[in-house]
This record gives structure tokens, C-alpha cells and sequence, in this order.
């Protein structure tokens, strides 16, 4: 009897909570939802807030629907054309010319190269953060309306990454911001951008209701309303998705993504390899300050364990110096063998002795050639994030080989600033951050916005070659270059590479299809993505 109340009490706590989603969306809304609206569960981070330069354009790299950059990346490598239909450089990418598109802003004023112009003067002399992004940019020529020439202090072979994500440059309209003399406090109510869906109405904090744009200049929507739904809890996300309530949420984890196979007229697919893992060491700390330390723990990742436990089998391992190779394809210099980042336990306890480091006392703990406790911390912010759960099990794995972590709970505002008080972190970062040879300039001293590394890593022969590559425009030449990075960094080991992960998404295939035909860029649904759906 008390098993059946139990089963009837959980069977009308999950038909209250499907009734307040559906009650709670029809008030937010405060209108009834047309059929053929889609909807998109968020957690809130991407709903529009502040403005475009001071909100979600200060954080996004491919898709707010309603902006758009002069170009995007893609996951070939290669670079897909916004508001630019034709691009290149001269001999040594000092100089870099955009052809655009014939484009109207949302208020059906026309766009052109004096908007491209006025968006690169306006983020420098407002001081904005992201002029960091166009710090080497020496002025913008407007040759026509159609043309748009950048002139570069010094050469800049890499300012297409630059411009068109983490976090790119959205153009803005210079007829709608010219007036605005404080972008840092404006609050923008009109977001007019050139992208495939207008902004339509919304209400902070709980939706943002967007029509799609009959006048776009390229690929036509195929939907005539999106609207993003904010739903800060996963599992609520899903029980709307359950309900009907809401048509595709994004990066789920695997166990829930495992919990809705088979379910009717729901569907999971991945974007394989979407965020980048890796352990990383602090080199001005001891021990791990020691590069035969390093190397022993180089073989103490057991990568397939992190992608069966953690992962659930939606990750690879990966163990080429920092590119991955599902991304980076024939950057990844293919002569540094793997088997410097090889898991072998063994190994890592005779190198480890070899070293001094021993359990002299029987306390089934490692002390140091000194005779104090080796005992190394770890920051983590929380418990149940990815990196916070590969700490944990390495923490578990290294007990075994009689090393101690203490793993510090930080607040994660303050996480990268512990990175330099502790001897490992673990880090988890967007494959394109791993996907071009420039990014290896990310163990350059002070790369991290003038500032040190999170390695503390400090090489000179390194930074020498990360200075030639950032003036290096011939492709084979920079190729070249990034190999030697890469050896220096299969010798210094500043960090450890774990694997690729994969981004989860599930959708309602009786309402909407074409979901998986393109892969999105990030873990959310980008535009790209959303110009292919389409009606079941």
C-alpha cells in the first residue's frame, strides 16, 4: 500500500510540475503561443539584456539571430561569409579587405561599410572590452559602400579568428548608435541588427520572442517565429521538453540524455567534440615546477576512465599537445608521438621514485625528497561541473600511487586567479580555442590579456616562435612553425590534454526537423543551425 501511495504521490508531482511549465510559459508570455512558433529552452545566459556591446554581443561568438559579424567560423577550419561576401589580405596581412553583402538593418535602413567602420571606432574610443579583439587594428578604410579595407599595425594572419569568434566583433548600425554616449549603461529596447530574425518583445528574465526577417540577405528562415524561453534548471528544461512546452534544449548531460532514448517523438544528437579538456600544471609552484614531475603525471591521466565515468562515452581522448586533432586536422604536428602523454601508472610510480619522492612513513602517501608531505591542491568551483568531476576522480586515481590533492573550492569568478596559487587545475575550454595553430600562442608569457599565462609558463625559444608566427602570413610557414611549438611542448608538458567532448542536444521530432543537418559551432543552437529547421 505505501509503495502504491508513493507511486499515485510521484504520478501528481509530475503532473503539477507539467501543468505549472505549461501555466508558467502561457503567463510569461501573457498571450497565447502560435503553433508555429519554436521554442528554445535557455538557461538565461543567452537572453537579451543590457545591450549588444554590454551583454549577451559581450559573450556570444555565433548566434544571437538577431546580429551578425562579417563572418563566422566553421568546423571545417574554414570561415562562412555574414556580412561579408569576399574577403582577403595582402602578402604580409597588414592589410585586409571585405566585400559585403547587400543588407538592410531590421529598421530597413540600409547597411554598409560605414557601419563596419563606425563599429571599430566606437568599441575603441568607448574603451569598450572588446577593443582588446581589434587592438591591432590601425584604422578602417571605407573604399565604397560595399567595401570595407582594415589597415593593421603589423601583420595579422589570424585576424579572421579575431573577428569571428571568442567573442568576435557584431556589427553594429552607426545611424542607431551614433547618438548613444554611454554604452556601458544603455539599455538597449530595439536590438536592431541585419540578422534572419527581428527582435520582437520579451520580458527580462523569463522570454525573448524574435520574427523572422522577410527582408534577410541571405538564406530565408524557414520558421517564422523563435522564441527563447528561460528555463534556469536543466531538469525543468526537460520536463517542458517532455510536455510539449518547449522544442529542443541544448548541452545536456549523458545520463540524462541516456534517460530519453527511446522516448516518442524525442530525438538526441551530438556535435562531437564541441569543449576541450585538459590538465594543467603551474609551473612557479612546487612540485609540479619540476619538469620530471610533470612527466611522471603526464602518464597518471587515465582519459578513457574520465570519458566512460564523467562523459558517459560522449568524449574521446585526446593526446596530441593541446590542438585537437577531430578539429585542428593537419595543424597537429603528427611527429610528437603520443606516447609522452601515455597512461602508465607503473611508470609514473618508478619515475616518481627515481625522483625522491617516496612513502617513508607507511602512510600510504608520497613525501618529498625533503621529507614533507607531497601534498598538491586543485581549485574547483562547485561539484557538479565537468571539471569539477575529472578533479575528482584524478584525485581518487593519484591515492593509488600515493599522491594527496587537496581539492580548494573556489568561487569561479576567482578560479583563473587560483590557477597560479596551485600546482594542477583542470580546464575545460571551446574547441575553437584548440582547433588553429594560433592558438598555441595561449603558452606565450603573458598571453592571457597581457598577463601571465595560466601556466606560468615562460619559454624563451616559445615566445620567440609564438612572436614569429603572430608576423608570419604564409600558411605552410605558420604550419611549420606550430610543429616546433608543439615539440617544445611535448618536452615542457605545461599542460596535459584529456579529451574532446561532446555537446548533447534533444528535440521534438514531431514538431521540428532539420536539427542535425548542420552542426552547431558552440553548445547552444547558433544561426546556422536554425536556418535549416523546419516544420515536421
Amino acid at each position: 500500500m505505501i509503495n502504491g501511495l508513493s507511486i499515485k504521490a510521484g504520478m501528481l508531482k509530475a503532473l503539477f510540475l507539467t501543468f505549472f511549465v505549461l501555466a508558467a510559459f502561457a503567463m510569461a508570455a501573457g498571450e497565447d503561443v502560435p503553433e508555429d512558433a519554436l521554442i528554445i529552452a535557455t538557461d538565461g545566459s543567452f537572453i537579451m539584456q543590457g545591450n549588444m556591446l554590454f551583454g549577451i554581443g559581450s559573450s556570444g561568438s555565433t548566434g544571437t539571430y538577431v546580429y551578425e559579424h562579417l563572418l563566422t567560423k566553421n568546423r571545417e577550419g574554414g570561415y562562412d561569409g555574414e556580412l561579408a561576401e569576399h574577403w582577403d589580405c595582402n602578402d604580409d596581412a597588414t592589410q585586409w579587405t571585405f566585400n559585403l553583402v547587400d543588407a538592410k538593418w531590421h529598421d530597413g535602413q540600409p547597411f554598409s561599410s560605414e557601419d563596419v567602420q563606425f563599429t571599430y571606432e566606437y568599441i575603441k574610443e568607448n574603451k569598450l572590452w572588446l577593443s582588446s579583439v581589434l587592438s591591432n587594428v590601425d584604422y578602417v578604410e571605407c573604399h565604397d559602400e560595399r567595401t570595407a579595407v582594415f589597415h593593421m599595425k603589423s601583420p595579422s594572419p589570424a585576424f579572421l579568428d579575431d573577428l569571428s569568434h571568442c567573442p568576435g566583433i557584431y556589427i553594429i548600425p552607426k545611424h542607431f548608435w551614433k547618438d548613444i554616449g554611454d554604452p556601458t549603461h544603455y539599455v538597449d529596447e530595439e536590438w536592431i541588427g541585419t540578422g534572419p530574425f527581428k527582435f520582437d518583445s520579451m520580458i527580462p528574465d523569463q522570454y525573448v520572442r524574435l520574427v523572422a526577417n522577410e527582408n534577410y540577405h541571405g538564406k530565408k528562415p524557414l520558421v517564422n517565429q523563435v522564441i527563447i524561453k528561460v528555463i534556469p534548471n536543466k531538469d525543468s528544461q526537460v520536463l517542458s521538453l517532455k510536455s510539449g512546452s518547449v522544442d529542443v534544449v541544448s548541452d545536456l548531460g549523458p545520463a540524462i540524455a541516456r534517460s530519453l532514448q527511446g522516448e516518442d517523438d524525442l530525438k538526441i544528437f551530438t556535435a562531437p567534440a564541441t569543449r576541450g579538456y585538459e590538465l594543467g600544471f603551474n609551473l612557479n609552484n612546487s612540485p609540479t615546477d619540476n619538469l620530471d614531475f610533470r612527466k611522471a603525471m603526464a602518464h597518471a591521466v587515465n582519459r578513457q576512465q574520465i570519458c566512460d565515468i564523467v562523459f558517459d562515452g560522449y568524449a574521446t581522448p585526446t593526446d596530441t599537445t593541446f590542438l585537437m586533432p577531430n578539429v585542428a586536422y593537419d595543424f597537429v604536428n603528427p611527429s610528437v608521438p603520443g606516447s609522452d602523454y601515455e597512461y602508465d601508472p607503473e611508470r609514473t610510480k618508478e619515475m616518481l621514485n627515481s625522483l625522491g619522492y617516496t612513502d617513508r612513513d607507511g602512510d600510504g602517501y608520497r613525501e618529498g625528497p625533503d621529507g614533507e608531505d607531497l601534498a598538491m591542491t586543485m581549485p574547483i568551483s562547485g561539484t557538479g561541473s565537468y571539471e569539477s568531476r575529472i578533479a575528482e576522480i584524478l584525485k581518487e586515481d593519484w591515492k593509488s600511487l600515493g599522491i594527496k590533492v587537496v581539492l580548494k573550492q573556489v568561487d569561479s569568478s576567482q578560479k583563473q586567479n587560483e590557477y597560479h596559487n596551485s600546482n594542477f587545475f583542470v580546464v575545460g575550454m571551446p574547441y575553437l580555442m584548440h582547433d588553429d595553430v594560433d592558438d598555441l600562442t595561449h603558452f606565450e608569457v603573458d598571453s592571457h590579456f597581457g598577463k601571465a599565462n595560466w601556466y606560468d609558463y615562460n619559454d624563451s625559444d616559445y615566445n620567440t616562435l609564438a612572436e614569429e608566427l603572430r608576423n608570419t602570413a604564409d600558411g605552410d610557414e605558420r604550419k611549420k612553425i606550430g610543429y616546433r611549438m608543439q615539440e617544445i611542448l611535448a618536452e615542457d608538458v605545461p599542460s596535459v590534454p584529456i579529451c574532446g567532448a561532446d555537446v548533447i542536444f534533444a528535440y521534438r521530432s514531431d514538431r521540428f526537423t532539420g536539427w542535425e543537418d548542420v552542426e552547431p559551432i558552440m553548445w547552444g543552437v547558433d544561426t546556422k543551425m536554425l536556418l535549416n529547421v523546419k516544420e515536421a
